[in-house]
């Protein structure tokens, strides 16, 4: 697994990854995972190819129920993954490689920033769309 950096004017395909959701609500987590596959030089997202939201509940959390949730959200898709330190709990670059079985890094770019942004706007979306439906049907409201 060769690590690839950015270096002038060249382009690299990357796989931007947010988690939303990870915190108990109601005694279990209700997460969102949204994935940017874009194509990228080191200060533009020079093309989006696809975006992916998928959805997880879970009754706790750990390394290997987050590693396993970027698995899947990530599977077929081209390019290195990119996801802030948090979500891998801090975790080093080579331990996360291993454990997700493919090249991973933390944003150092300001287009791998910019990926990474639009990541997190669109998981968040999601969640707030998942939780404004459940909460409507939990209190009888009329869902448009």
């Amino acid at each position: 697994m060769e690590e690839r950096s950015l270096k002038g004017d060249e382009s690299i395909e990357i796989v931007a990854v947010d988690i939303s959701g990870r915190h108990e609500v109601d005694g279990h987590y209700e997460m969102v995972c949204a994935v940017v596959c874009a194509r990228i030089s080191p200060n533009f997202l020079e093309k989006v190819y696809s975006v992916r939201q998928v959805r997880r509940l879970a009754p706790s959390l750990d390394i290997n129920l987050i590693a396993d949730f970027i698995i899947d959200a990530c599977t077929g898709l081209p390019g290195t993954i990119i996801a802030e330190s948090g979500d891998l709990y801090n975790m080093e670059i080579w331990r996360a490689k291993s454990i997700l079985g493919r090249d991973f890094k933390y944003p150092e770019t300001i287009s791998e920033r910019m990926a990474l942004e639009l990541a997190h706007h669109i998981s968040l979306a999601g969640r707030r769309l998942i939780m404004d439906r459940k909460e409507k049907t939990e209190t009888g409201e009329m869902i448009r």
